[in-house]
């Protein structure tokens, strides 16, 4: 019990520091790419955050596995390099031993991973979708940033000088907008706009301005004066997530349709990996004292990469129907697993026959 919470401790301590750094790295570039949004008002803040707060699960059920892997390499690494891995094997743990007792703890790390890949990340994901629709409505009015050019989806172009404290009127407006049917450009302006709804649409209404139609390739503009004028605005919404991540993983296996089978088992697969990446992390990791405990760092880092892709792929097919849906992307499974136990058995002969 003692070699168990010792190895224990140390998986785990090293798997939840290399899942923050990650997650940060993967976060702070999401983040800087929603605060872009955000400043150039294609995005309102609190949507922003929510966003963020989605991509967490979603991202950890990716970092976590290789977050696993690097650990278990860089503690049976450190423990070989300072003699630890020679003094159990003198008192009898073996390699079978010592692989059973590093499974303990990556087996709880997979339940982790297992919860986050098939409950956590969709439940967020319908939270999300169920805020994003919510908000259905929203347009550049409720995105506008004061002295900058906004478009929104329906290729409007809108700009604000200012905007009231309250943020009800929009001050000194200018909006754009170019028919290619007709090849006319309306140009738009006026002293204050205001946001109304009707029949659950949203129009922006401008008061006391000016309305310009023509097109600069000819001087025959029309010019009127208004004192009201409506413009229906379009919902302006991205980073939606998928209707098909919102599903949860039981309706996602029930469904018998192809693309939905190949998203379950994409998330099944992912707790798998942190179980079947042990024997590749065990092999390297176990090398000889006197090698440094990094140097297998970028080949298993690369191994699981291209384990990952290679799910992916294999999920692609699936929903492609190239490939049946059962195994589909379990083959991938059976070959990394098949191959990291080859290895270790070769090694393992190798070392009795004094060719290591």
């Amino acid at each position: 019990m003692v070699i168990l919470r010792y190895f224990s401790k140390e998986i785990v301590q090293t798997t939840v520091v290399i899942s923050v750094v990650l997650l940060l790295v993967v976060l702070s570039g999401r983040f800087i790419q929603f605060l872009e949004k955000a400043a150039n008002g294609e995005l309102s803040v609190d949507l922003m955050l929510t966003m963020i707060l989605w991509r967490i699960p979603s991202s950890l059920e990716l970092i976590i596995p290789l977050a696993l892997t690097l650990s278990v390499l860089v503690v049976l690494g450190r423990m070989n390099q300072d003699s630890e891995l020679t003094i159990l094997r003198a008192s009898g743990y073996s390699d079978k031993r010592l692989i059973l007792v590093v499974l303990v703890p990556a087996s709880l790390i997979a339940c982790l991973v297992a919860w986050l890949s098939l409950f956590a990340s969709p439940d967020v994901a319908r939270e999300l979708d169920r805020q994003v629709a919510a908000k259905e409505n929203l347009t550049v009015f409720d995105t506008v940033v004061p002295g900058r050019f906004q478009t929104d989806t329906s290729g409007r172009l809108i700009y604000a000088e200012g905007i009231s404290a309250d943020r009800q009127s929009l001050i000194d407006v200018f909006i754009f907008e170019y028919s290619k049917t007709q090849d006319i450009e309306v140009f738009l302006t006026g002293k204050t706009a205001r946001l109304e709804l009707n029949q659950g649409e949203k129009y922006l209404v401008l008061v006391d301005g000016v309305k310009h139609v023509g097109n600069s390739k000819r001087l025959d503009w029309e010019i009127s004066k208004f004192d009201r004028y409506l413009t229906r605005l379009q919902p302006d919404m991205a980073d939606r997530p998928d209707s098909l991540d919102t599903k949860s993983t039981k309706d996602l296996l029930l469904s018998g349709n192809a693309v939905e089978l190949a998203i379950a088992s994409w998330r099944i697969s992912l707790p798998v990996v942190c179980l079947l990446m042990l024997p590749w992390a065990f092999l390297m990791g176990r090398g000889s004292p006197r090698q440094s405990r990094f140097i297998w760092v970028i080949p298993i880092i690369l191994i699981q990469f291209s384990y990952v892709t290679a799910l992916s792929f294999a999920q692609k097919a699936v929903t492609l129907g190239q490939i049946a849906p059962w195994p589909g992307v379990f083959w991938v499974h059976t070959a990394v697993l098949g191959i990291g136990l080859a290895m270790l058995i070769l090694v393992r002969l190798a070392e009795r026959r004094g060719l290591l």
